[in-house]
């Protein structure tokens, strides 16, 4: 039996989304690069976060189904590339998570006046992560009646510091200490090298994140309108979130002294003195770590049901596939992706060894990240043109552009991905190093597929699939 307790409304997708998305550190880096991020935001606003929000839009309406881009990628191009989406969307969580982890415990030494030595000690820094890990994963265990608060909590803790800046740079602006002064020329990039290029495509995919909520289709009350709501009301706020962080924090601080290390609190810091006020960047510690618990509860949440859909589908073991009897959540796949988060969460700061296995890993998994994205652009393009006859011709030109737009832009990241960020160092070795690991990653799913499939040839259309979309998960 595979029910799942539909508990999600547009509030909590809403919320869901922004502790998903926004990534705070993303607003002192922005910062860090002067006046011509903020054109930035926007060139990336409306070459991938538009056309990602119209793709997931429409897929959620014609796939409401538990699995997102599995079941979508599965259902449009067939079950090999819906195994090898989810494959990609679940394994690059996995050094996705210590990253979080370990920004949000060395953010958390900041809450007490006096303790910020701790952000360097990697005793504490490595229990506050994993007691933070299981927490999260704890609640979404319990249910998501009580799960999503995890999520909604966080929410309110991210746009917490954004108040707080936007308030500091207005007392600023007052008292004429304004660091920097925008002008049309200084806003927009004064050159396109690579390096501009290469920072516009990590701020495309700081906004990436709108399809996380839909994996959890099957538990969100009439999922492909409240995608939809929420997805409208979402992409305002974290549109705005980054611009008001982003331009408050130039207006307190010129983008060399913006600290991209210690973040946002050490900035909120440095904008207290300013103002002769006290004790905020200690509450902006406190409230970036709420969104970082949310931020964890999130992509775990998510992630697991990829694991849930995959067990249903007999690729994993069964076992993915339980529902709790009571709390009606995926629990072992919950659970499990607690497990092997805490694994990768120790290689992360065992030995130089391990640590340096534990870089490679991260760098082999920035293509696998945008896979995922390859599908969700061509399965919209794919459907807008099976369904061309219901619309306008203006109207689909518009839906499929934003599609092509947005694939373009992905597929232009990936290739960005395969060059060293920085001169120096052996380009081909580190192109071998990513390019290679990455494959890596790809042709471990797909032997995990083909086994699954040679053991059990029915993999992929279970009975309990067509109850599970009986229940309500299709349109």
């Amino acid at each position: 039996m595979t029910d799942l307790l539909r508990a999600l409304k547009v509030r909590d997708i809403v919320l869901f989304n922004v502790v998903a998305i926004v990534g705070i550190r993303w607003i002192s880096i922005a910062a860090s690069t002067g006046p011509s991020s903020i054109s930035l935001w926007l060139l990336a606003l409306v070459l991938f976060f538009l056309p990602q929000a119209v793709a997931v839009i429409y897929l959620s309406k014609k796939h409401p189904v538990e699995g997102g881009v599995y079941e979508w990628a599965k259902i449009e191009f067939g079950e090999f590339h819906g195994f090898v989406a989810g494959w990609c969307y679940w394994a690059n969580n996995l050094v996705y998570y210590p990253s979080l982890l370990i920004s949000v415990a060395a953010i958390a030494a900041f809450i007490i006046p006096g303790s910020s030595w701790l952000a360097s000690n990697k005793i504490f820094i490595a229990v506050v992560s994993l007691i933070i890990l299981w927490v999260a994963i704890g609640f979404n265990v319990v249910g998501v009646k009580i799960g999503k608060w995890v999520q909604n909590i966080g929410a309110i803790g991210t746009f917490g510091p954004i108040l707080i800046l936007a308030i500091l740079a207005a007392i600023i602006v007052h008292l004429g200490k304004s660091a920097t002064h925008f002008t049309l020329l200084n806003v927009l990039p004064t050159k396109f090298d690579y390096g501009t290029v290469s920072f516009w495509s990590s701020m495309c995919f700081a906004l990436a994140g709108l399809e996380l909520a839909a994996v959890m289709s099957g538990e969100i009350v009439d999922a492909g309108r409240t995608i939809q709501k929420a997805t409208y009301i979402s992409g305002v706020a974290i549109v705005v979130v980054y611009l008001v962080g982003t331009i408050s924090l130039l207006i307190g601080l010129a983008p060399k002294d913006v600290n991209i290390v210690t973040g946002l609190v050490e900035s909120i810091h440095a904008l207290e003195l300013k103002t002769g006020l006290a004790y905020l960047s200690n509450l902006s510690a406190f409230l970036i770590t709420l969104a970082g618990i949310g931020g964890a509860g999130a992509w775990l949440a998510g992630s697991a049901r990829i694991l849930f859909v995959t067990g249903i589908d007999n690729f994993l073991p069964k076992t993915f596939a339980k529902v709790h009897p009571k709390w009606k959540t995926p629990h072992v796949a919950l659970i499990f992706q607690g497990v092997v988060a805490t694994l990768f969460l120790i290689m992360s700061f065992v030995g130089a060894s391990t640590e340096e296995a534990y870089l490679v890993l991260v760098d082999a998994t920035i293509i696998v990240y945008f896979i995922p994205y390859v599908y969700i652009f061509l399965a919209s393009i794919r459907i807008f043109r099976r369904e061309a006859g219901g619309i306008s011709r203006s109207a689909l030109a518009l839906r499929v552009g934003a599609s092509a737009v947005g694939e373009i832009t992905t597929i232009t990241a990936i290739v960005l991905t395969l060059f060293p960020p920085e001169a120096g160092g052996n380009p081909i070795i580190f192109i071998m190093k990513t390019l290679g690991g990455s494959l890596l990653f790809v042709a471990i799913g797909i032997i995990i597929f083909w086994y699954a499939k040679r053991k059990n040839p029915g993999s992929g259309t279970p009975d309990d699939k067509v109850e599970l979309r009986s229940n309500g998960m299709a349109a």
